[in-house]
């Protein structure tokens, strides 16, 4: 039968299905069929396992201990979770500090600020302090619930902040700075949260601009100056704030080409800084500095001033700052001159001071006429041994002038013509002072040269292009050493004359006087001989004498002196005993008793240091009758 014919067979509608017959199948519900063999159910690896080996109390057993290991575990989790919870009970971020107030004011001002603190935690915050840190410039008001601690900062003691607390304080005060300055405020909360033992911080910071100053400093300076010329600069300064300024000082910043020549009144440190002091409310002063500048045609000079105090720690508080600027102008006339090759100097009684003007024309007409002059004017200067080779000296007027009929290139200087003139002026060997007001001399040269062909408009209807040189005169320091027998403060005792192998006692005595300026860190010494004996005894008492065993140096330490002491009253003075015992081989010769003395210390005027030594004091063993045994007197 074909697939056709079966498939046509069973489908066909009309057949009789229920006639046809089928096998039994064990799925029929009516009907039973026998299975050969016996069926039996297979069991798993487990069961058979736990058949074979758990009893009931096995069972038991394993499950109470999955029950112990499931608390166990859960309790676990339930402590970490209570761990985690109480952590995130705090959090740093959650606590903050801010300021709120002005963030420019004027200087001396009353400010008034707001600091805020909060706590955005579930916990509680003990033991917190409020500091508040500060620029030194700010001066809190004494009724701010902030208490000072230090210059720099304030306190408040709040003790507990509650959970997503917090609170405000009001401060005001005053700040004391330059215009433009920044200054800060610093708030810092200090704190314990109640669930650590540790301590944190949090903090912010506010900047203030300082849009005026409570110093008002000004600055007088010449608009115009020719180049090689002396210019001069006036420095006022006033209190105009609320508040009583203390420990001031004024500093100057110098352009490149500018020559520092004297200040009234005189630098405390260098040529730049002067020591103010105190100044109160409404209270002002005035600094005068004079300079040479130094340029090309239209330069400019700039200076720069400013006002503070210094801090323990160095520090600088800015009260007020000015500038000044001056313009190089270049004239076709021109002069300069030099003194020992230099701009200034410092120099010494007795000395020769040698000085070269140079003269010159820069323009591009012949100039007529020209006179060249030096005015120079000083109560050291020895006028009676001034020797002049050309030109003529004013006894009057106090200069030296030179004309065509000195120099004939003066007739008509052409342009490019270029002179010098040398010449030497003595300075006197002793200064005669009578007052303590006599002090800090100094010898001010003026080269001037004009001519009848030139007016400067920069100089207004003056005709004269100037040069001026400033030198500063060191004090005189007179150190006189001499060795005696006799004295009236130390008894001396040994043979006279001198026995071999037998001790001589004798005094030595320093004197040291100071003529015109103020000098500091002065010390005298000298070297024993060593067959010298240092004996220690000293006079007076308190003079800071030491000796040093091993080098035999002795060190006399004066620290300062006052101009004139030693001229208007007595000079400093110590005496100290050593002794000789004279061996076999110095019988008639003579015996260093101690080397060259010398002194040593700092000009407070000029700056130098100085350092001059005395020759040695010496005996003859022969020669012992004279009270003083030998005397060495030197004055420089």
């Amino acid at each position: 039968m074909s697939l056709k014919d079966v498939e046509d067979k069973l489908y066909d509608p009309n057949s009789d299905l229920e006639s046809r017959e089928h096998s039994k199948s064990i799925f029929d519900a009516d009907g039973e069929i026998k299975v050969e063999g016996k069926f039996e159910e297979k069991k798993s690896n487990w069961e058979n396992f736990s058949s074979r080996w758990l009893d009931d109390q096995k069972r038991l057993a394993i499950y109470v201990s999955a029950v112990v290991l499931g608390v166990i575990v859960f309790g676990i989790l339930l402590i970490f979770a209570i761990g985690k919870f109480k952590e995130s009970a705090f959090s740093e971020k959650n606590v903050t500090v801010s300021v709120e107030g002005p963030i420019s004011i004027d200087s001396a001002k009353e400010a008034k600020y707001i600091i805020r603190y909060k706590n955005k935690n579930r916990v509680s915050l003990k033991n917190a302090d409020l500091i508040l840190n500060h620029s030194e410039n700010f001066y809190p008001d004494e009724t701010n619930e902030l208490k000072k601690v230090t210059d720099r900062s304030s306190r408040l003691k709040i003790d507990e902040i509650g959970p997503f607390g917090g609170g405000k304080i009001e401060i005001s005060g005053k700040f004391y700075a330059s215009e433009n300055y920044l200054v800060y405020l610093q708030p810092v909360l200090k704190y314990q949260p109640s669930n650590f033992s540790s301590y944190f911080e949090a903090t912010s910071q506010t900047g203030v601009k300082i849009t005026s100053s409570p110093m008002n400093l000004t600055i007088n300076a010449p608009r115009e100056a020719l180049d090689e010329s002396s210019v001069e600069y006036e420095f006022f300064y006033e209190n105009k704030g609320s508040q009583n300024l203390d420990n001031l000082n004024l500093k100057l910043e110098y352009s490149e080409g500018f020559t520092f020549q004297s200040g009234i009144p005189a630098p405390v440190s260098g040529e730049n800084i002067w020591h103010i002091g105190d100044l109160k409310v409404g209270e002002s002063g005035k600094i005068k500095v004079k300079g040479q500048v130094d340029g090309e045609q239209y330069d400019t000079k700039l200076i720069k001033a400013v006002i503070y105090k210094n801090e323990v720690n160095n520090a600088e508080i800015v009260y007020g700052k000015a500038e000044g600027v001056t313009k190089i102008v270049v004239p076709p006339l021109a002069v300069s001159h030099k003194l020992n090759g230099k701009n200034s100097a410092n120099v010494n009684l007795g000395d020769s001071l040698n000085y070269v003007i140079n003269y010159s024309n820069r323009g591009d007409i012949g100039l007529k006429d020209v006179v060249v002059k030096l005015k120079i004017d000083s109560p050291v200067i020895n006028y009676e041994k001034l020797d002049l080779r050309e030109g003529a000296y004013n006894s009057k007027s106090k200069d030296i002038t030179w004309k065509a009929s000195d120099i004939p290139q003066l007739q008509k200087l052409e342009p490019g013509n270029v002179g010098q003139i040398e010449l030497t002026i003595p300075l006197k060997q002793r200064l005669e002072i009578s007052s303590f007001e006599q002090k800090n001399f100094i010898i001010e040269s003026v080269a001037t040269i004009d001519s009848s062909d030139v007016a400067f408009q920069s100089l207004g209807n003056s005709k004269n292009i100037s040069n001026t040189i400033v030198a500063k005169l060191n004090s005189k320091i007179i150190l006189e050493s001499r060795v005696y027998f006799k004295d009236g403060d130390i008894e001396n005792f040994g043979p006279i004359p001198q026995k071999v192998g037998e001790e001589t006692t004798y005094t030595v005595e320093w004197k040291v006087a100071n003529v015109s300026n103020n000098i500091s860190d002065v010390k005298v010494s000298a070297f024993l001989p060593t067959w010298i004996n240092w004996k220690g005894l000293v006079v007076p008492e308190d003079k800071k004498v030491s000796f040093n065993e091993r080098t035999h140096e002795i060190i006399w330490e004066i620290g300062q002196m006052q101009n004139g002491k030693g001229i208007l009253n007595e000079p400093e003075m110590v005496k100290f005993q050593i002794g000789l015992v004279p061996e076999v081989n110095q019988v008639g010769e003579v015996v260093k008793l101690i080397y060259e003395t010398k002194v040593t210390g700092r000009d407070d005027f000029t700056q130098d240091s100085f350092n001059w030594k005395t020759g040695d004091n010496n005996i003859n063993l022969e020669e012992f009758a004279n009270s003083q045994i030998y005397g060495n007197f030197i004055t420089k």
